[in-house]
């Protein structure tokens, strides 16, 4: 199985499903999804650390694998002694986006606005540690705002509840943001890469749109298998992943939602 941090809808699922439907066309054996969501993550990634080393369990593990070692004491696992690497498998950006009620359409107007009204406004993320909430507090601490943190289990999940209002704003991954400001249910502001995305031209990076320079937050998505797994096996999956990843027709199918499929070696993603 593979094992996916975060609850169905969001990008990590999204990512996860749609390569390990190619891997199983590869392999020729069903790779079938687990969410096992919680804990922003560390639930799925104490489960992956300790699951058996025999290559039925494959973890799409996100960047809070390396960040909720340090932000949280409750890990039982360690990045780089209890997994394998075997590929990088996505990196996206997040969009800066509010609910319609909010007045404001650009971000000097959410700086001046957060500012007019400390503590009065609610920015949602995926988890305690997700990526989007250190882009989240990186901002608040740059343009001296306070925003009230409101984690939720999966980023899907909290654009939801910004675009019913109960929170004002949030770091969304672009793929989960598409479909919320396509429908007008929310507004974009801008976005989190150091460079615009080719599937959201206009939108101004967050340095663009006079925030801090340098502002650079990406969500990448890898697979890792537990540490003990032998090493044919090892290969084996790698290959695998590699042709799902590289899949010409899935990385055009992403890039349109902002999500940029992108294959390593195990060992470019240890480094």
């Amino acid at each position: 199985s593979m094992v996916v941090p975060y609850p169905p809808g969001g990008v990590n699922d999204l990512v996860a499903r749609a390569v390990a439907d190619r891997m199983s066309q590869t392999l020729g054996k069903p790779v079938v999804i687990a969410n096992r969501a919680g804990a922003a993550t560390t639930v799925a990634s104490n489960f992956a650390a300790k699951a058996p080393a025999d290559g039925y369990t494959i973890y799409a593990a996100g960047t809070s694998l390396v960040i909720n070692p340090t932000l949280q004491g409750n890990v039982q696992y360690d990045a780089k002694r209890d997994f394998r690497p075997l590929s990088l498998m996505s990196v996206t950006p997040f969009i800066l986006h509010v609910h319609p009620s909010l007045p404001v359409h650009d971000l000097a107007g959410l700086v001046a606005h957060a500012r007019a009204n400390p503590d009065k406004l609610n920015i949602a993320s995926s988890g305690i540690g997700a990526t989007n909430h250190m882009a989240a507090e990186l901002l608040k601490d740059a343009a001296q705002i306070k925003l009230v943190h409101v984690p939720y289990k999966g980023g899907a999940q909290a654009g939801q509840d910004v675009a019913a209002g109960n929170a004002q704003m949030m770091f969304s991954a672009a793929i989960e943001a598409m479909p919320l400001l396509e429908g007008k249910m929310t507004r974009a502001v801008a976005i989190s890469s150091a460079r615009r995305s080719p599937a959201f031209p206009d939108l101004p990076t967050i340095e663009e749109a006079g925030g801090p320079k340098g502002f650079d937050v990406v969500f990448w998505q890898a697979m890792v298998v537990p540490a003990a797994t032998p090493q044919p096996i090892v290969e084996k999956l790698y290959q695998a992943t590699r042709k799902a990843v590289e899949d010409p027709e899935l990385k055009a199918q992403f890039a349109r939602q902002g999500v940029e499929l992108r294959s390593s070696t195990p060992e470019e993603l240890a480094g």
